[in-house]
């Protein structure tokens, strides 16, 4: 009765916000001295609420991915991934600096917009996201893997990484399918819709071609 009770109040504080950040993971103190090490201002924690500023203060974060081949309109998961969520709306936003390797400089643009879907495995997902070759721009996320997400359904949006724990950064991922052998493994920020559209993206890339990322758009309703 007490945890309900205080879950209420909880919600009544926060007018039952669906896009309300959650914790941030502790700091991993290696990761971030990395991260300073290379430049990165934010030590790999850009701030949520310099990642929303100017967006009204309630509401679900969204996220639509506009593509050559259509929209994928995405509902972002602050409450569970709220590192995660920052990171991927600053950089769309153009408010997360991060390190351009075509001049070694760190800046802060779209970094989205003009990038493409690169990889697909059939039947699985499509990965986007990557700046020309590069998988390193100056700074790597630490995991969050809630307990309270799954690859449970189509349309799953997650961080790809490097295949070792605290590796993700911008380059993510949308599945296609049922997914459950990924769970644990990806910090899962957000869940899609349109998966046609996805599936579409799917079939281009595995005939070799590679799809734009027109816009990535972030909007509070």
């Amino acid at each position: 009765m007490r945890r309900a009770l205080s879950l209420g109040l909880a919600c009544l504080a926060l007018a039952c916000d669906p896009g309300a950040p959650g914790s941030f993971p502790p700091e991993d103190p290696q990761l971030a001295a990395n991260n300073e090490a290379a430049g990165d201002p934010h030590r790999g924690r850009f701030p949520f609420a310099d990642a929303v500023a100017g967006l009204p203060e309630t509401g679900q974060l969204r996220a639509t991915i506009v593509t050559d081949e259509g929209e994928i309109r995405c509902r972002l998961l602050a409450d569970v991934a709220p590192l995660a969520v920052a990171n991927f709306v600053g950089l769309a936003r153009g408010l997360r600096p991060f390190l351009d390797p075509e001049d070694g400089g760190w800046v802060t643009r779209p970094y989205y917009d003009g990038l493409t879907f690169h990889r697909t495995v059939e039947r699985q997902f499509v990965q986007g996201g990557r700046l020309g070759q590069e998988k390193w721009i100056g700074f790597l996320l630490q995991d969050e893997r809630s307990v309270g997400t799954a690859f449970d359904k189509p349309g799953v949006l997650a961080l790809a990484n490097q295949g070792a724990p605290n590796t993700s950064a911008a380059e993510f991922f949308i599945t296609t399918e049922i997914l459950r052998n990924l769970d644990g493994q990806y910090t899962i920020i957000g869940r899609c819709e349109d998966v046609m559209i996805v599936r579409a993206l799917e079939d281009r890339l595995s005939h070799g071609d590679q799809p734009v990322i027109e816009t990535v758009t972030i909007r509070r309703e």
